[in-house]
């Protein structure tokens, strides 16, 4: 198996992106490689081979590869597969994880890298942003750019992201999930709404939303955490029992990991005075 090096492929380049057709006499032919990438699907089908196991792309599909990955892509029928990819270095993706997904690392440490299926007006988005790169000097204010607008746009956390791509039960109970009377009660409620089987969930929201979902409910309720921060002068105590968080410690862990500091720090350094 072939590994793509960075130093040959970009050399002091802070990314590479390239827009590709991958055709059945023209694969992309299984590699490892020692940096990291994003692309996603513009046009066709195709199947990824990604360590080991065979998942299906269609437009829209969007892959995060870490280093560790390797991969390839297949076409079953005489079509064409078209594709967007951007590819940087190793130590922007940890800046990027040390900065803004300190204890929970949107490139997580699983068997295999997160895929969503975004919407077209995503996807349109994403393809303006990837030109207004490919025009940009190869440096990295361009590169972190255009990865928080890529991060911000599709991260499976956000309380407001896009569910029309979603199974019928699933977006229902996203939808359902996000009133207080429902994250309250936590996962366990979560689970109720969806109607299916713990393990079918679970698979389900990871395929769809890259995540677990008992990250995906503490995400919610650290969401409305920070608007209660924001908006008023409740005790943490208080906020963090009406997220149905009792061990206060919890709360605390839960909220550093996706905002970087304390609720006190928080609020402090976003209430402006009147």
């Amino acid at each position: 198996m072939e590994t793509l090096l960075w130093s040959k492929i970009a050399g002091k380049a802070a990314f590479h992106a390239a827009r590709d057709t991958k055709t059945r006499s023209k694969p992309l032919r299984y590699h490892g490689h020692d940096f990291a990438e994003l692309f996603w699907i513009d046009a066709g089908q195709g199947i990824h081979r990604i360590n080991g196991a065979s998942l299906p792309l269609r437009p829209g599909s969007l892959v995060f590869m870490r280093p560790s990955d390797c991969h390839g892509i297949d076409l079953e029928d005489q079509g064409e597969l078209k594709l967007t990819n951007i590819a940087f270095p190793r130590e922007a993706l940890d800046d990027l994880g040390a900065r803004y997904f300190s204890g929970r690392a949107f490139w997580h440490e699983e068997p295999y890298p997160v895929m969503q299926q975004i919407e077209p007006g995503q996807l349109q988005r994403l393809n303006r942003w990837a030109d207004d790169l490919s025009q940009s000097p190869r440096e990295r204010l361009y590169l972190d750019r255009f990865l928080l607008n890529v991060l911000t746009e599709s991260s499976p956390g956000r309380s407001d992201a896009p569910l029309g791509n979603l199974p019928d039960w699933l977006a229902q109970a996203c939808r359902a999930i996000q009133k207080r009377e429902n994250f309250t009660e936590g996962v366990e409620r979560f689970l109720r709404l969806c109607g299916r089987s713990r393990e079918h969930v679970a698979r389900t929201v990871r395929r769809h939303l890259g995540m677990t979902p008992t990250a995906y409910v503490n995400d919610i309720r650290i969401a409305y955490a920070k608007r209660q921060l924001e908006m008023g002068d409740q005790s943490i105590l208080d906020i963090a029992l009406d997220c149905g968080i009792e061990n206060l410690s919890h709360f605390y862990s839960l909220f550093r990991g996706q905002t970087g500091m304390t609720p006190r720090a928080y609020r402090l350094s976003h209430h402006r005075p009147v």
